[in-house]
């Protein structure tokens, strides 16, 4: 197959012109239709299948509440593994050969006759998706191939979950029309096919093809012989400096305390504003898809910022945000969706703009050396942590009987994260110390 980027290659390096259209932009649209794909068969779109699987069966209700912590676990554990992987394999290796993982599981989930089958094929499904999602992998792949546009890129490229969420209510008029097990066999046949595709899109660095990453041309002809023998994704820190740098176990915390907010907000959302704040069921499930859509804002913005701003000043912001979103709810004690409206618009930026971060700093703190096993012991980390908050919030509603001591503990959590952000490094310094991590690596190459 000719590559897209051999002519715009070749005009670069003799011409000294950026290419018309950089090969980047091409990667972060596959990013967003395999998890456009991905959401509608699994991620959000699956949880409509629950029920009717569940009443086939006969299955008692604990049976859904094992298989969504399953999927948090088992994602946090594999990002991890994921990211090791991506420093022996190429990304689109990783993508494709999870995206069959994910469809032949689904496929087999359509099939299943009882509930150990079940829990072996939603962990095959799990284990896949963790691949092929924008957890590790295609952060991964986009900062190479982005540096000064890095943070706009992945924040376009976290969007497929936005597009994938009208799924919801196609995958509800499909059960009904088909039955579960049509819609798991034929969503597992799409994924096998769409993601095997969207995989040949994928191109691992811009060096290869005799670009700077954001499309920018060598300056002579032995800046691009140069470029041959190493690229920019040898640069950067090692996984043990990596570990060693406070500025990773200080963003993890960050990370993991957020997460603990987030993942209690998601899973108490609609008990909380029906129980605490008298919404009807209809109410409160509106406002969690609002909460989802308006995320999307965060998600670019988040993202835009960083490329723009001093990274600490964008984490304090979005901890901020979260912290003020529930205070909100507890000065105003909304009883309507539109009073609600500020707590949804300042819950949903700063979650979505969680989403991109983990790429856009791993590659800014720490460069792109080992920034696979960098951004799956993040994720890890922040998946690990989030598994507290829905425990947390479910203990002291026993206790108390109302979730308003414990939404107090989530502002409080929220508002710590921001300080903590400014005992991060300056960017100056980082780049410094990447610069030098690169020296010495290159050093060590030549001896």
């Amino acid at each position: 197959m000719t590559d897209p980027t051999d002519g715009a290659t070749s005009e670069a390096i003799s011409g000294r012109r950026r290419p018309r259209f950089f090969y980047g932009w091409t990667i972060v649209a596959a990013s967003v239709a395999t998890n456009t794909l991905l959401s509608a068969a699994y991620f959000q779109g699956f949880s409509v299948l629950f029920l009717p699987i569940e009443g086939h069966f006969g299955w008692p209700r604990w049976v859904i509440s094992v298989a969504f912590g399953m999927r948090q676990l088992e994602s946090g554990v594999a990002s991890p593994f994921i990211g090791f992987v991506l420093m022996r394999i190429t990304a689109r290796s990783m993508i494709l050969w999870s995206g069959i993982v994910t469809g032949l599981g689904l496929i087999g989930l359509g099939m299943i006759n009882g509930l150990f089958t079940f829990f072996l094929f939603f962990f095959i499904v799990s284990l896949g998706a963790s691949g092929a999602s924008h957890a590790v992998t295609w952060p991964v792949l986009i900062a190479r191939w982005f540096r000064r546009k890095r943070g706009m890129a992945m924040g376009f490229a976290v969007m497929g979950p936005i597009f994938g969420s009208p799924f919801l209510l196609i995958n509800t008029s499909l059960e009904e029309s088909f039955g579960w097990r049509a819609v798991l066999i034929g969503y597992g046949a799409l994924v096998v096919v769409g993601v095997s595709l969207l995989s040949m899109l994928i191109r691992n660095t811009p060096e290869e093809y005799g670009l700077h990453p954001d499309g920018d041309v060598p300056k002579d002809e032995e800046e691009s012989a140069a470029m041959q023998s190493r690229t920019l994704a040898d640069s950067g820190l090692t996984v043990r400096e990596v570990l060693h740098t406070r500025e990773f176990w200080l963003l993890v915390t960050y990370m993991g305390g957020l997460f603990i907010v987030n993942s209690a907000i998601h899973g108490h959302q609609i008990p909380y504003l029906v129980l605490d704040r008298g919404f009807s069921a209809t109410e409160a499930a509106f406002s969690v898809t609002l909460v989802f859509l308006v995320s999307a804002a965060g998600r670019m913005g988040g993202g835009m910022l960083m490329d723009r701003s001093d990274y600490r000043f964008v984490l304090a912001v979005i901890a901020m945000v979260m912290g003020f979103s529930i205070l909100y709810l507890q000065l105003a004690d909304p009883t309507t969706v539109i009073g609600a409206m500020p707590f949804i618009v300042m819950f949903g930026i700063g979650f979505g703009s969680m989403i991109p971060i983990r790429g856009t700093l791993g590659s800014m703190m720490f460069g792109l050396r080992s920034l696979g096993p960098t951004i799956g012991l993040l994720q890890g980390g922040a998946v690990a942590a989030g598994v507290v908050g829905p425990i947390y919030l479910g203990v002291m509603f026993d206790i108390n009987g109302s979730y308003r001591e414990a939404m107090w503990g989530l502002v409080v959590i929220s508002f710590a994260m921001a300080p903590m952000a400014f005992l991060m490094s300056a960017p100056k310094y980082l780049r410094e110390r990447k610069a030098q991590a690169s020296v010495e690596a290159a050093a060590d190459a030549d001896r």
